[in-house]
């Protein structure tokens, strides 16, 4: 029998991990949401006691395997993300669910200015399109994110 403490968390990471970096060109591919890092919040957000800063650490070694860049880029900035949103999870459960989202939206700018920055090491181009444009649709994601992963899980 499957444990299913770690096979449904496992199976959203893989499905989000797909999401990820199936293959999206033109102007679209800057409103593509940051799938990953909000599966990565959600876990750190709900299930605080087993998931921490390693785990996220963990989450942005597998995308940086997967994207073929810099390695250790995801890594760094999902794992800082993650620091941050450990600091400040206690006050988040008091928030609601539109709270939240605007929360994720500057979370996932911060993580979109680190990795824009870590970029800009071996190449001069970047474009506030990509920073705000992936933070914009993972705000507006978050919520029936949550709500959708806390039907299927029960909390």
């Amino acid at each position: 029998m499957l444990n299913s403490n770690y096979f449904y968390p496992s199976l959203s990471f893989l499905a989000a991990l797909l999401l990820q970096i199936i293959p999206i060109n033109g102007s679209i591919a800057y409103w593509r949401p940051q799938f990953l890092l909000l599966l990565v919040f959600y876990w750190l957000f709900y299930g605080r006691s087993k998931y921490g800063v390693g785990f996220a650490w963990m989450i942005g070694i597998i995308l940086d395997m997967f994207a073929g860049e810099m390695f250790g880029r995801y890594a760094i900035t999902f794992s800082l993300c993650a620091y941050f949103l450990i600091l400040l999870s206690k006050r988040l459960h008091h928030f609601g669910i539109f709270h939240q989202a605007v929360l994720i939206f500057f979370m996932v700018l911060l993580n979109q200015l680190l990795v824009t920055s870590i970029s800009l090491l071996y190449r001069a181009d970047w474009s506030v399109a990509l920073l705000m444009g992936s933070s914009l649709t993972s705000a507006l994601i978050w919520p029936l994110l949550a709500l959708v992963m806390n039907k299927i899980f029960s909390r």
